[in-house]
């Protein structure tokens, strides 16, 4: 069973780009999931990219239904990512590339701005042990500088893995490589 979703502000999905919904948006699609009695449940296993995977390592390190998790090009943290501008410019910068769609959103800028700080998956991920964390970067990434993929796998504890592909960039989701990388380490940790 696979179930895939676009989180809120985000492609085909309504609303604005909040990540504390982000979180919200994970958890309700878990407890959905969790609901299904063909679930296989203690196989139950997440993959996330970039923002995704950074809602991805915070969601698994407190929810134990999560047997492994998969990351590709997540950050390790958001500060040196967006804590470049104000957080009027940032919600400005995400509205002009559509993930903020409403006009009243948010109601306080700077309240916004501190979910992307409450959401900080390098001092998360060592909660993920002992269930298997495998983070794949792409080595050119230009969004998230592949260092971020470094620390997070040395804050996180065994059992990880860290996979760097050379010549790859920030979008692995169509990335061949990367996304058999991903698969070959579901079977062989998550699946058997």
């Amino acid at each position: 069973m696979v179930f895939i979703f676009n989180f809120r502000g985000a492609g085909e999905s309504g609303g604005n780009l909040d990540l504390p919904g982000w979180v919200r948006d994970l958890e309700g699609a878990i407890d959905y999931l969790y609901g299904l009695p063909e679930l296989d449940k203690p196989h139950l296993s997440l993959l996330g990219f970039s923002g995704g995977a950074a809602v991805s390592i915070y969601v698994t390190a407190q929810d134990k239904r999560v047997s492994c998790l998969a990351t590709c090009a997540a950050p390790a943290e958001f500060n040196s990512l967006i804590g470049k501008g104000t957080p009027q410019s940032m919600v400005d910068y995400f509205r002009d590339i559509g993930t903020i769609r409403d006009a009243g959103f948010p109601q306080s800028a700077e309240e916004w701005m501190a979910g992307f700080y409450q959401i900080n998956p390098v001092a998360r991920v060592a909660e993920i042990a002992p269930r298997p964390l495998l983070l794949v970067h792409g080595k050119q990434d230009e969004t998230i500088p592949v260092e971020h993929a470094y620390r997070l796998y040395d804050s996180a504890k065994e059992p990880r893995e860290i996979v760097i592909i050379e010549g790859a960039g920030h979008h692995l989701r169509p990335h061949d490589q990367a996304v058999a990388v991903v698969l070959e380490w579901l079977k062989r940790r998550c699946w058997d």
